[in-house]
């Protein structure tokens, strides 16, 4: 096999193990690369069609169909797919894709003159399948099931940028940082900017003087609206790997949490490198004790991390969605834990990566039912952040979809702020 054939293999053989078994895109990436003696710019080439090949699955599907008529077979798809990216979206020479395609064909037991039938008559009519668009009908069902729950959101600004690659967006320490910064960026808040052009994270300037943190800005904002966060003792109780909690560290008595060791870790590793101290703590979040309670709790709950959909293509393109039963039931769990740990007048801080109602408006709804003594304390952009006043709700939270901000694209994002008041 050679050089070029091995290196589509290899995207093949992560695509099928992540589509078949549901698993994570990263962890599977990591260890395929691993095993064999790949270069830096033929790590970034599998990476990059890999992550491609999961954004464009939809779209690849609907030009399948136009050629196809019988039911295709999981690997002819994927290894269609992953040619059709790279020749339509990444603009690679199409001999070689089609070439390389139909060796690893060969390789993996499919009908190699199928494929090359497939991507000549593809090629034939490159320029009405450049033209390919997608509506919600042609997600995943669980997906429209989910959507059909969610109300008041913009789906066309969603459909047009979930498969864009994410903004680079970089949260600094302090005002005089990103003052200083040399790498082309544009400025969100006094404290935060968008990278004008992506990069390696460790490539960044400053990235070893621990001057800033990469953080979406759609996740920043809850916490950088809330000028008042001064003085309190506050639990982070799913706090790995950090980046919200560093927003407030500073300024606070912070204690973080977290259930699972490997991101402890890379906590530490992101405390050491900022310069930031912290007690951490690193147990299951609805076994915390409630021998302590707080002014404030910051519950950014497990989810579906479908905000993070342009981060994660995997959610869209495994062969099945995520348990939303168990999720809602783990945010429904977490969010009663943290009631026993935040004190009268204190605040319960709600935060999620999605935009989904189940996730979002719809646990909150049950909570606040079941919890008279809780209420929601309205959101209010400061004055420096007055344009995001349209992701505020005229309930007084804060929600987003994946979409485009200012010309960088976003994640979505939801949070709300509880407050407690019992009754004397």
């Amino acid at each position: 096999m050679n050089r070029s054939t091995k290196i589509r293999y290899i995207i093949f053989q992560i695509l099928v193990e992540v589509f078949k078994k549901n698993r994570n895109f990263e962890t599977v990436f990591n260890k395929m690369i691993t095993e064999f003696n790949f270069n830096q710019n033929e790590i970034s080439f599998i990476n990059n069609v890999c992550l491609n090949s999961m954004r464009r699955s939809i779209h690849c599907k609907i030009i399948l169909n136009k050629f196809i008529k019988k039911k295709i077979k999981t690997n002819e798809f994927i290894l269609l797919s992953s040619a059709i990216v790279q020749i339509i979206y990444l603009n690679i020479k199409p001999y070689a894709v089609v070439n390389e395609t139909v060796n690893v064909a060969k390789k993996v037991n499919v009908y190699s003159g199928f494929i090359n039938a497939i991507l000549k008559n593809i090629l034939d009519n490159i320029d009405n399948v450049k033209e390919t668009k997608i509506s919600l009908k042609d997600f995943p069902k669980w997906f429209i099931s989910e959507v059909d729950k969610t109300k008041n959101i913009d789906y066309n600004s969603f459909i047009n940028t979930f498969h864009r690659q994410p903004s680079l967006h970089l949260v600094f320490k302090s005002e005089k940082y990103v003052n200083n910064f040399k790498e082309p960026h544009t400025k969100s808040t006094d404290k935060s900017a968008f990278l004008e052009v992506q990069k390696k994270i460790t490539d960044i300037k400053n990235y070893k003087k621990g001057e800033w943190w990469v953080q979406d800005f759609s996740s920043m904002i809850p916490l950088a609206i809330n000028s008042k966060i001064k003085n309190y003792d506050i639990l982070d109780i799913c706090a790995a790997p950090g980046g919200k909690a560093f927003q407030i560290l500073s300024d606070n008595n912070v204690i973080l949490n977290d259930i699972n060791y490997k991101r402890i870790l890379k906590l530490k590793d992101n405390l050491s490198r900022l310069g930031f101290g912290a007690k951490i703590k690193n147990v299951n979040g609805l076994n915390f004790s409630e021998d302590k309670k707080f002014d404030i709790v910051l519950l950014d709950s497990p989810c579906s991390s479908i905000g993070t959909i342009r981060r994660h293509p995997e959610i869209l393109f495994k062969s099945k969605g995520p348990n939303l039963k168990d999720l809602n039931i783990l945010q429904t769990n977490l969010l009663k834990k943290s009631s026993m740990l935040v004190k009268n007048r204190g605040k319960i801080i709600y935060m999620v990566c999605s935009f989904f109602y189940s996730e979002t408006v719809g646990i909150i709804s049950n909570f606040l039912k079941e919890n008279k003594n809780f209420s929601i304390e309205r959101y209010n952009p400061n004055i420096k952040l007055l344009d995001i006043k349209k992701l505020i709700s005229s309930d007084g939270y804060f929600l987003t979809i994946p979409t485009s901000y200012k010309k960088h694209y976003i994640d979505g994002f939801f949070s709300v702020q509880l407050t407690r008041n019992d009754k004397k």
